[in-house]
Formats: C-alpha cells, sequence, structure tokens
C-alpha cells in the first residue's frame, strides 16, 4: 500500500524485494554502506520493526530449528538468556550462539522510527503522512508456518522473564521505551 501511495515521490525509495533480490532490508545501515559507499541514510526515516523480546525469541529459536534441524537447537539455560544459534556451518555444524542483545544493536543506533509488531497499521499510520481521505489497511496477515506454543508463560517463569531482559539490556531499554513497560506477568 505504501508503494502505491508513494510510489510518484522521488524522495521515497523502497529495497527492491523479490525471490532472486538480496535480501538487503535486514541490513544495518553500516552493512549497507560497506556494500555500498554512496548510500546514505542522512534526512531519511529509518524505520525498526520491534516485538516483544520474549515473543522473538521464541519465533527466532523455532525458525533457526525449522532452517537448520539440531544445529540450531539451543539449551534452555541459552533460551532463558535470550541466546539463538545462526546458519548451521559445513556438515550441519551447530550456527553460532549470538544474544537478542546482538542482533538489535546492530541496528538500534540508525533508526529513527520503531514500529512494533503488534501495531504496525497504527504504528505506521504515526510515522507515514498519507493523503488526506487515505487510510492504511491491512492487505494480509503474515501469519508464521512455524507451530510451536507461543504462551510465554509455558517457556518462561516470572523470575526467568526477567533474567531474560537483564541478560538483554539494549533490547531492554528499546522496549520499554517503544512500549512503555516491559512484558510481565
Amino acid at each position: 500500500m505504501l508503494h502505491e501511495i508513494y510510489e510518484n515521490d522521488p524522495s521515497v525509495v523502497f529495497d527492491p524485494v523479490g525471490p532472486k533480490l538480496p535480501v538487503i532490508w535486514h541490513e544495518s545501515v553500516q552493512t549497507r554502506q560497506k556494500k555500498n559507499p554512496a548510500f546514505s541514510a542522512e534526512g531519511r526515516k529509518v524505520i525498526g520493526n520491534i516485538r516483544r523480546l520474549p515473543y522473538w525469541l521464541l519465533s527466532r529459536v523455532h525458525f533457526e530449528v525449522q532452517r537448520n534441524g539440531d544445529a540450531g537447537l539451543v539449551t534452555r539455560a541459552q533460551l532463558r538468556d535470550g541466546k539463538f544459534r545462526g546458519r548451521a556451518g559445513p556438515g550441519g555444524k551447530p550456527g553460532k550462539l549470538a544474544s537478542a542483545d546482538d542482533m538489535i544493536t546492530n541496528f538500534a543506533p540508525d533508526v529513527t522510527h520503531w514500529m512494533r509488531t503488534e501495531n504496525l497499521m497504527e504504528d505506521m499510520a504515526r510515522t507515514f503522512p498519507l493523503p488526506p481521505g487515505v487510510a492504511l489497511k491491512e492487505i494480509r496477515e503474515n501469519s508464521g508456518k512455524l507451530s510451536y506454543v507461543k504462551d510465554v508463560k509455558f517457556w518462561f517463569t516470572r523470575a526467568e522473564l526477567l533474567n531474560l531482559y537483564k541478560k538483554n539490556p539494549v533490547w531492554a531499554q528499546i522496549e520499554q521505551s517503544v512500549y512503555g513497560n516491559l512484558l510481565s506477568y
């Protein structure tokens, strides 16, 4: 929908998306500048998407297991600390262990506007000025194909949830700022 609204506005640039195109929309501004020194985000809105930490972590861990099989597995202790494994290495070797903070720290310094996954339409309307009489409408719901228990209480006790945020202070600070609180129960 944003493409339709802004397609004739030369000040708005969208990353090309398609099956045979590089996945550049997952790159940080620094990575983009290293690959293309002419690229500059100066004066632009840099949009970052954020999700509540426990939900993001569960999604990421299950995605990596789907993608890498057993090489994507983490221990219970690693999960409680906000760890996940990246892409499997040669011969199915387990992927590199990383944290939620490792991930968000790549992007956070350049983000000018955060959009909450759970409130995407509301945040888009606040971030992108729309012509009079035009309202954003959700075209499709991006529901994942992974089947797992999504109830945070199944995976984390209250104390473990607090620890998860303590072990990932950068994510916690951004989530607190964007949502107004940290997830608790």
